[in-house]
């Protein structure tokens, strides 16, 4: 009697030769028994065995085959989607654009009570020098503003009102020492007599620009605010006026009512009918770039409007003086309290902080008009004046920034609005320590989180 095994292997060979090669193992590990008989005699039984084998190889094959074909593919979830995909497969501490941010004293320009110091300006270097400026307020017997209500001619509305542009000057970065005066406001009855303030900066072949919201008294919700330039050969000054607006607001809507209340609409306007400023400069493609946060008539609620509340505009020029042609597909940015920018390789980063539906997240775009969402970030600086050492370089290898100058702002438990300094790492780096996830909240700031 003949008795044979075979192993599992025989019956899923993946191809021909494989198969044959199993099948020659599965029938030298016949295992032969027979008591007294004659093999030999044996012999027309193999055959059998054969044919019997090579069915069952074949139906288990084939079996097989049926089993893999008939699986169906999973598709991802939506999440692993978006993380293949949006995220490339990248943890934050993978992602060039994804940074923590680190804070600390601005040496020489500590809280002082009864002023309010705001909204740095980007940094320049000048020679062994770092530049900043920013918005000032002196506040009349050191009480604090009163609101638009109440304001008057002698009496500042808010922190930013009746406001002049500062500057301070470093060798380190660290230590600051104020200098003084950089641009008052305008003349009685012109277009910046109330307050020249939230700065921005453009060092332009062997001169310097300085770009800045202006208002006009009095000084209400409905104000329009518009964007001024004063111009020196020098980052120490003098400064020297330009006489009209370098930018100012898009089509308006119409009011509702004779109150100066800004959210009362009958007709919406362009994205930016009621507000252009934070200015920010950047030199790309061979124009000068004027990035400026943009408010339109009206808010949100009742009357839904076509723009959101706070947005980001961008208007071109050949010359620091103008024209300053607005961008055919602004809004660029559609949230963001600041607009904040720098060269990043090919293209530009934004750092886009605090209102709007895509607040608090970096974002990148390669021509400078259409960005894209790179990284969702925490704690980010407040109105932050990067250093940003290629700003008007026109590169195409932009470096990223890692410090700069932020604020922190009035709350009714600190009245008066100062500068600080803040440090990160958007260089690209794979370096952890300005990486930081889990980033928690202590329970002052928990308690405080719904309070201004």
């Amino acid at each position: 009697m003949i008795k044979g095994s075979l192993t599992a292997s025989f019956f899923i060979a993946p191809n021909k030769w494989f198969s044959r090669l199993a099948f020659s193992l599965g029938f030298f590990r016949l295992k032969l028994s027979s008591h007294r008989a004659n093999f030999m005699g044996k012999l027309p039984l193999i055959p059998s065995v054969i044919s019997a084998i090579t069915l069952t190889f074949i139906a288990s094959n084939s079996v097989a085959q049926d089993e893999v074909t008939a699986t169906p593919l999973v598709e991802p979830s939506a999440a692993m989607k978006r993380y293949q995909t949006i995220w490339q497969n990248k943890n934050p501490y993978d992602n060039e654009f994804y940074s923590s941010f680190a804070y600390s004293e601005l040496k020489g320009l500590p809280m002082e009570e009864g002023v309010s110091r705001r909204d740095a300006s980007q940094i320049i270097k000048v020679a062994d020098s770092y530049y900043v400026y920013y918005t000032k307020v002196t506040m009349p017997n050191k009480q604090p503003p009163v609101g638009y209500q109440k304001a008057d001619i002698n009496t500042p509305a808010n922190t930013w009102d009746m406001a002049d542009i500062y500057y301070a000057t470093s060798k380190d970065s660290i230590h600051w020492q104020e200098q003084g005066i950089a641009v008052p406001r305008g003349p009685k009855g012109e277009f910046d007599d109330r307050s020249v303030f939230t700065p921005g900066v453009l060092a332009w072949q062997g001169k310097y620009y300085l770009y800045y919201q202006a208002v006009k008294f009095p000084y209400n919700q409905r104000s329009k605010n518009v964007i001024g330039m004063s111009w020196s050969n020098s980052p120490a000054g003098p400064w020297h006026r330009h006489e009209k607006p370098i930018l100012t607001t898009g089509k308006s809507g119409v009011w509702q009512g004779e109150k100066p209340n800004r959210s009362k609409i009958k007709e919406e306007g362009e994205f930016d009918s009621l507000k252009v400023h934070d200015p920010f400069l950047l030199v790309f493609n061979n124009k000068i770039h004027l990035y400026y946060k943009a408010h339109p008539m009206g808010l949100s609620g009742d009357f839904k409007l076509t723009y959101p509340d706070f947005s980001g505009g961008l208007a071109t020029a050949d010359s620091p003086f103008g024209p300053f042609i607005k961008h055919p597909q602004n809004p660029v940015l559609n949230s963001g309290h600041e607009v904040v920018l720098w060269p990043y390789k090919s293209g530009i980063a934004a750092l886009v902080t605090a209102n709007g539906p895509e607040k608090n997240t970096i974002q990148w775009s390669p021509d400078g008009v259409n960005f894209e969402i790179k990284a969702h970030i925490v704690l980010p600086p407040d109105a932050a004046g990067p250093y940003v050492p290629d700003a008007y370089t026109n590169t195409k290898n932009g470096q990223g920034i890692t410090w700069g100058i932020s604020h922190v702002a009035q709350r009714k438990t600190q009245l008066w609005p100062h500068l600080i300094r803040f440090k990160t790492d958007l260089t690209g780096t794979k370096k952890r320590k300005l990486k930081r996830e889990n980033i928690r909240f202590n329970k002052q700031a928990l308690f405080n989180a719904d309070k201004r």
